[in-house]
């Protein structure tokens, strides 16, 4: 039996030996060596994520919580209580974590020790994310 190689495969067998042969063969045509990289972490840390229950970030240890503040009483003259993160806070009375450095009306004034100091205005029911260092509704410890 004589076998009958068409000039198209023929083709197809010459480059695919010379691809076999280059050292540095792409990974994908569709994404850059870089974006490759990327996806290549992102799916090491969602297995990671399964295997744990923690993601990457979750799993670094955070120097400042969450700061969320249920209630804020004005009584005036500078006499003011706050709740935040379960404390109690009045001017005299500062949690470890922060400090509520003024109250006006419905808002409070925190000011966040850390790595990045930072001052936030919080209204009750919002919460302060310390990853983000964003502000979001509802309460999350």
């Amino acid at each position: 039996m004589i076998a009958i190689i068409r000039p198209s495969c023929l083709s197809f067998l010459l480059l695919a030996g010379a691809a076999a042969q280059a050292q540095e063969m792409p990974k994908s045509l569709l994404f850059s060596p870089a974006e490759s990289e990327s996806i290549a972490r992102a799916l090491t840390d969602f297995e990671r994520m399964n295997v744990t229950g923690q993601s990457v970030e979750e799993a670094a240890p955070l120097t400042v919580p969450n700061i969320y503040v249920s209630a804020i009483v004005d009584f005036g003259d500078g006499q003011w209580t706050v709740w935040a993160n379960g404390y109690r806070i009045s001017p005299n009375h500062q949690t470890p974590q922060f400090t509520v450095t003024s109250v006006q009306n419905d808002s409070a004034e925190i000011q966040i020790s850390g790595e990045k100091p930072e001052k936030i205005l919080l209204r009750p029911y919002q919460t302060w994310m310390a990853r983000s260092h964003s502000i979001v509704e509802g309460i999350v410890p």
